[in-house]
């Protein structure tokens, strides 16, 4: 018999029972992280930006074929030159995401995108069908579309960082205020 009346089957029970409730635990912990939102509306912004596109420096390029025979040796080479360009000027795309959601406990969040976090992106709606688009071209060549009734998606919060798990991946949002 084992000390303090415990025998090696009750000693095995004992750790099996232990970490089976740390495993349910940390698992309780990892899903109470996972919330539901529900996308009323999402406004995109396309905005057209001046940009200025660099030149290039000119670039040559030298090819030989060479052949020996005997004591004899050839030779035949091409010279390609890519003029170099001057830098120009012009439009380039940039995006702005914005969001009206509703949290868990019902209050209404309005939500942004930066551009300059990488997981920045548009929220797709979960059933296209069900969801209503309207596009409007303004003066400049900018372009507002506005969705609405996109549905009930997966999210993780962290303070007022919101991932938001979409059919096109996850994209990466924050409460700015509310509606």
């Amino acid at each position: 018999m084992a000390p303090h009346g415990k025998g090696p089957v009750r000693a095995v029970a004992d750790t099996f029972l232990a970490t089976c409730l740390l495993l349910g635990a940390s698992a309780l912990a990892m899903a109470a992280d996972k919330i539901k939102v529900e996308i009323v509306e999402t406004t995109d912004i396309i905005l057209m930006v001046p940009h200025t596109f660099p030149g290039s420096p000119e670039q040559i390029n030298t090819h030989c074929d060479a052949s020996v025979a005997g004591n004899a040796a050839r030779g035949d080479c091409n010279t390609t030159v890519l003029p170099a360009t001057e830098p120009t000027s012009g439009s380039m795309p940039s995006f702005n995401h914005s969001a009206k959601a509703i949290l868990p406990d019902r209050s209404h969040a309005v939500l942004a995108c930066f551009p300059w976090n990488k997981a920045c992106g548009a929220i797709a709606p979960i059933a296209p069908e069900r969801s209503s688009s309207n596009c409007d071209a303004t003066a400049g060549g900018n372009t507002i579309c506005t969705t609405k009734g996109l549905g009930v998606y997966q999210a993780k919060r962290n303070k007022n960082d919101l991932v938001i798990y979409t059919p096109n991946g996850k994209v990466k949002y924050q409460i700015t205020g509310s509606w």
